[in-house]
C-alpha cells in the first residue's frame, strides 16, 4: 500500500471549531482547473497582503553570503554562512553537503527554526554532535539519505540584542516591535517566509542541484516557516511540517511576531486551507500531536478539493501520533518514507 494512503487520518464530523473555513470556490459553481485558474491569482494578493512587504527592495541587498567557518561533521561537509536578509540584517545559515553522494543530481532540503544546531543534530561553534532530541535532526537525517541540507536561524535571534531580563517570549516581542519600526507594512510571519526563501536561494545555488527535488521541513517554529515557505515559493516541491497549528487557534498566530491582532478582527476570512490549495499540486505532509490534532484534518480535506483537480489527492497527507508536541520516531520515519515516494527516489538508509 502506498505511503500516503496508509497516514493516519482522523475522524472530522462535527469538530465544532469556531472558525467556519470560506469556500475556495463560490456557491453554485463547479470546481474545475479553470475556475481555479481563475481564482487562484485573487488568492493569493490576498495573502500577500496580509504577510505585507519589506520598506526595501531585493536589490537593496545582494550581496553574497560571508563564510563563517567550514569544518567536517561524521556524515557532512559543512559551511557556517552568515547571509544578508536585508540592508541591515543577516541570518546563519549551515549547510551541509553529505560525504557519501549517492545521488546526483542532489535533492536538497530547507530545514528552518529557532537556530541550525538542533535541526542539523550538530553544534556548529563546538564542532560537536549534539544528543538531545534526535527525533528532530531533520538536516542529520536528510543529509545521511543524500540530501543537500540548509539548516536556518529565525529572526528575533539576529534582529534586536537579547533583553537583559529575556522572560517568556520577550526577544520575540523586542524583535516585532523594532521590525515594526523599520519595516511598517511587513508582518513578522513575512519576515520569517521571506528570509526561508533566501535560504533556499543560498541551498539552489550549490552545485549540480536537482530543482525538482527540493524540499523544506521543519517542527513547530518551524513547521509554520517551511508551510508559508512552501506555499509561496514554487521551487520547493514537498513540505513536511510537524505540529505546528494550521488553524488560527491553535496556537500564537496573533502574536506580533506571526500576524498580530489583524486575523481576529471582524471579517477575517483567510484561513489556512487557502494556502495549502495555492500549494498545489506540490505534496504536503501534516505531522500532527498535539497542536495539530484531529480538527487539523478538516483543513487538509478542504484544501485537498483543489489536489482532486490536478489528480493529486494523494499528496496531501497526515500523521497523527497523538502523543505531545514533539514528533514520535514512527512518524518520522513514516515522513521519510513518504517523501521519497513523492519525490521518486529510492528509500536510502539514515539513523536516528
Amino acid at each position: 500500500m502506498a505511503v500516503s494512503r496508509a497516514l493516519s487520518c482522523p475522524d472530522t464530523q462535527d469538530l465544532g471549531l469556531p472558525q467556519l473555513l470560506e469556500p475556495l470556490f463560490p456557491a453554485g459553481s463547479a470546481p474545475s482547473l479553470e475556475a481555479w485558474d481563475a481564482r487562484r491569482p485573487d488568492l493569493r494578493r490576498r495573502w500577500d497582503a496580509l504577510l505585507g512587504h519589506p520598506s526595501f527592495a531585493d536589490a537593496d541587498h545582494d550581496r553574497a553570503p560571508e563564510v563563517v567557518d567550514r569544518f567536517e561533521a561524521p556524515d557532512f561537509h559543512g559551511t557556517l554562512y552568515r547571509q544578508p536578509t536585508g540592508p541591515q540584517t543577516r541570518q546563519l545559515v549551515l549547510l551541509m553537503e553529505p560525504k557519501a553522494v549517492r545521488l546526483s543530481p542532489r535533492p536538497g532540503a530547507v530545514i528552518p527554526y529557532y537556530h541550525p544546531d538542533l535541526m542539523a543534530g550538530y553544534d556548529p561553534t563546538a564542532h560537536e554532535p549534539l544528543k538531545e532530541r534526535p527525533n528532530v535532526h531533520f538536516g542529520r537525517h536528510l543529509v545521511q539519505q543524500g540530501y543537500v541540507v540548509v539548516c536556518t536561524e529565525a529572526f528575533p535571534y539576529n534582529t534586536v540584542p537579547e533583553p537583559e531580563d529575556d522572560h517568556g517570549f520577550a526577544w520575540w516581542q523586542a524583535a516585532a516591535d523594532q521590525l515594526l519600526a523599520d519595516h511598517p507594512e511587513w508582518t513578522g510571519i513575512g519576515k520569517l517566509t521571506r528570509d526561508t526563501r533566501c535560504a533556499t536561494d543560498l541551498l539552489l545555488s550549490q552545485p549540480d542541484m536537482d530543482t525538482e527535488r527540493t524540499v523544506v521541513m521543519g517542527h513547530s517554529l518551524g513547521g509554520k516557516m517551511a508551510f508559508y515557505a512552501g506555499a509561496f515559493d514554487e521551487r520547493l516541491k514537498a513540505v513536511i511540517s510537524s505540529d505546528f497549528g494550521i488553524g488560527w487557534d491553535f496556537t500564537n498566530w496573533a502574536d506580533p511576531w506571526y500576524h498580530g491582532s489583524r486575523i481576529r478582527e471582524e471579517g477575517f476570512s483567510l484561513a489556512h486551507h487557502q494556502l495549502l490549495a495555492l500549494l498545489a499540486p506540490r505534496s504536503f505532509l501534516l505531522i500532527a500531536g498535539n497542536t495539530d490534532g484531529p480538527a487539523s484534518w478538516q483543513y487538509l480535506q478542504a484544501g485537498q478539493e483543489v489536489y482532486d483537480l490536478y489528480g493529486r489527492r494523494d499528496a496531501v497527507g497526515c500523521f497523527y501520533h497523538g502523543t505531545g508536541h514533539q514528533p514520535t520516531d514512527e512518524s518520522i520515519e513514516v515522513a521519510y518514507r513518504w517523501l521519497a515516494q513523492q519525490l521518486g527516489l529510492a528509500e536510502q538508509p539514515w539513523e536516528m
